[in-house]
């Protein structure tokens, strides 16, 4: 028979997986706790929250909230990344960390409502932040624009240049 404790604690996850930025299920087996608190404190600055859940309701949770795929990929001792802020911040904390703990191995997430697989993430986890973004799109648009203003001021250019040039020949020879 299902407490009123064990009620709460599904409804709560599966509030968070439905209304957060981003939901990645980890599996952390291995682990000191000293090693789970560094991980929580790299991605606190990015709104995000390093929980260890129990498999069994996190995957009535998920399955509550359309996630089945997702419930599917909780197995062995498993912990939630519930993200509320910068997302790719947060991805990139976890895989950097996950370089040096091998312990720690990302099973699967969702992003704005679709479900990824581990390997998806760490694709994803690569790709430049959204700043960086912007930057290259700027450049990208600016280029065209920089070598039109380049292509109609080449008359003007050329023209003093070979108005100088006389100028220099007549006061050599004078």
């Amino acid at each position: 028979m299902p407490t009123t404790q064990k009620k709460e604690k599904v409804a709560e996850i599966q509030t968070e997986a439905q209304q957060s930025a981003g939901f990645i299920v980890t599996s952390f087996g291995g682990l000191k706790t000293v090693e789970i608190n560094e991980i929580r404190l790299k991605i606190k600055p990015f709104k995000a929250e390093y929980r260890i859940v129990k498999n069994s309701l996190t995957k009535i949770a998920l399955k509550n909230a359309g996630f089945e795929a997702l419930a599917n990929m909780l197995s062995g001792p498993s912990a939630v990344v519930i993200e509320r802020g910068d997302t790719m911040g947060t991805l990139k904390a976890i895989f950097e960390f996950a370089k040096t703990h091998e312990a720690l191995k990302v099973t699967g997430g969702c992003l704005e409502g679709k479900v990824l697989t581990g390997k998806e993430l760490k694709a994803i986890s690569t790709l430049p932040s959204r700043e960086a973004l912007i930057a290259q799109l700027l450049g990208v648009l600016q280029g065209p624009a920089t070598n039109l203003v380049s292509v109609l001021q080449a008359p003007m250019r050329d023209l003093v240049t070979v108005l100088d040039a006389i100028t220099k020949k007549s006061e050599q020879k004078a």
